[in-house]
């Protein structure tokens, strides 16, 4: 009586054909033969490799483009640190969100490394990330590459990108978290003009006793002096620090990063500047960790870098 009923629907909402294709492949699944194993490809995303001049480390650049692409249209373009792992999560979350109209459409670049090692990104990110040599030897690899590194975007990615793509120079975006973060403060504080936005997510300020922000008040008198427009996302996962009430955790959290503190304090030093010439956003994730914030900061990061008007 079920098979019957279940028949007759379907010959009313797609006609006879339905019911003589269901017959023909009771089970479509015994039809197809597994084949060989391959990998999965990030829709609509070549990849380039680099080998920079200034730096002489090899990257692989990653570009996504928008669902409708036109070739003929100026985008903006996200670029984005760590590509390795956050390239097919920044690019989809992108797209998507431009599909539903809740963002513009963006290309987005991702600057990554030839390797499919965690450990081996782990030791290159350490020495491109971070402005400055590590104060005490450490067995996870040199530091300090930074400046070279944001060079090596500047001087090589971009015109890489420019060559081939039709885009936006008054939309520049850059997103980075933890040392991402870090070195996306470097390039907003020493060359803001790179880019118009900067999402930063979960900077880590405290690196090399907060050399990072030895820069903040040139960069200050630049913003009050009216010649900069920019735009900058602060966020941080609550549970990145301790604020519950163990005066021993405190005061342990207070002599430690400061993931949180820090990032607000300088989100509350950036917001009085100069309102009208630079923006600041500042998003703190409850119940969330260091390594469970990155969608959460990504997203709203997008959202607020590139509101659909």
């Amino acid at each position: 009586m079920l098979r019957r009923v279940v028949v007759g629907l379907m010959l009313v909402l797609f006609g006879p054909a339905a019911t003589t294709a269901q017959q023909a492949a009771p089970n479509a699944n015994a039809l197809r033969p597994p084949t060989a194993a391959a990998p999965v490809a990030v829709p609509r995303s070549t990849q380039y490799a680099l080998t920079s001049k200034n730096n002489g480390q090899a990257y692989r650049i990653m570009v996504s483009t928008p669902f409708v692409f036109d070739p003929a249209v100026a985008y903006p373009v996200l670029y984005v640190l760590d590509g390795n792992v956050f390239f097919g999560t920044v690019s989809e979350a992108t797209h998507f969100l431009s599909f539903t109209k809740d963002i513009g459409p963006a290309i987005v670049v991702a600057i990554g490394y030839e390797t499919d090692d965690l450990n081996d990104w782990v030791r290159r990110r350490r020495l491109d990330l971070t402005p400055t040599p590590s104060p005490k030897p450490s067995d996870a690899g040199p530091a300090g590459g930074g400046d070279a590194f944001l060079r090596v975007i500047e001087e090589e990615v971009k015109p890489l990108i420019r060559s081939r793509y039709k885009i936006d120079d008054s939309k520049q975006m850059l997103f980075g978290m933890s040392f991402g973060g870090l070195a996306a403060l470097r390039s907003m504080f020493r060359n803001p003009t790179a880019f118009s936005t900067y999402i930063v997510a979960s900077p880590s300020i405290w690196w090399d006793n907060k050399a990072v922000l030895a820069d903040e008040a040139a960069f200050s008198k630049r913003v009050q002096s009216g010649e900069l427009q920019l735009k900058v996302i602060l966020t941080s996962a609550r549970d990145e620090q301790y604020h519950g009430d163990d005066p021993k955790l405190l005061a342990a959290a207070q002599s430690g990063s400061r993931m949180v503190d820090n990032t607000s304090e300088l989100a509350a030093r950036l917001a009085t500047l100069n309102p009208d010439k630079l923006t600041v956003s500042r998003v703190i994730f409850d119940d969330e960790i260091h390594n469970s914030v990155p969608a959460a900061a990504i997203s709203r990061g997008l959202r607020l870098a590139m509101p659909q008007k």
